[in-house]
């Protein structure tokens, strides 16, 4: 399972951290920790996050390792692991700009991304039971995934939240391979072995507002205006 392997690539950072603030609201989950970094991730809305009214104060790692099982439980997890990171190691701008050629593969929530350096797109949807259409992009079903061959695939951190980046990598043969979204981690060893050249990040320029954004229910059209799109080889 790659998140347990993420997870025990950042368990020394993870164990130097405690949570000093968390939020879990219906669009997204925010954990601020006592480095005054804050993590973000997506909020899939299914099982009960365990120790939940005594997360505040404990060990990061100890937050994260208790939280795998279930689709909540996994969005505070991933929010922990997204608030490591140094973004002096990072280049400012989208990831997918470095690359284009035939065919681009996406796996998301409804992605709202415009790629003109692709002559096809094809986007597999976690949200959505629907094929459709649109100018070259063709939308497809998550469930549908069989066997998918493509130039370059983007996968969001939100399948590490829904638990499926495992069927993803058994399912899809990439020559580029890009982890990236609001719920992306920066744990290079793994996701290098697991085949993936880019991590992308979204890091806030107002880490504060974004966690106030969070916490009164705040979605993306808001959120997005204090977040900045980042990445880095690896």
């Amino acid at each position: 399972m790659i998140l347990k392997e993420i997870v025990e690539e950042l368990a020394f950072q993870l164990k130097q951290r405690k949570v000093i603030n968390v939020c879990v609201s219906p669009t997204y989950t925010a954990i601020i920790l006592d480095d005054q970094s804050i993590g973000v991730s997506h909020t899939i809305i299914d099982g009960e996050i365990e120790g939940v009214g005594e997360i505040v104060g404990k060990n990061a790692y100890e937050v994260v390792i208790n939280n795998l099982d279930s689709n909540l439980q996994r969005s505070l997890s991933l929010a922990a692991l997204n608030a490591i990171g140094d973004i002096s190691q990072f280049t400012q701008g989208d990831p997918i700009s470095l690359y284009s050629g035939n065919k681009l593969c996406v796996f998301g929530y409804s992605p709202q991304l415009t790629f003109h350096n692709f002559s096809t797109v094809v986007t597999y949807d976690f949200g959505s039971n629907e094929y459709k259409k649109i100018g070259n992009n063709e939308i497809r079903p998550f469930s549908s995934l069989s066997n998918e061959v493509c130039s370059t695939a983007i996968i969001f951190g939100s399948a590490l939240v829904n638990n499926t980046i495992d069927k993803i990598l058994s399912q899809v043969s990439a020559n580029h391979m890009i982890l990236t979204g609001i719920s992306s981690v920066d744990s290079p060893i793994t996701l290098k072995t697991h085949g993936f050249e880019v991590i992308g990040k979204v890091f806030p320029i107002d880490k504060y507002r974004v966690f106030r954004i969070i916490c009164e229910g705040g979605t993306n059209r808001i959120l997005n205006k204090y977040m900045l799109k980042y990445f880095k080889k690896i």
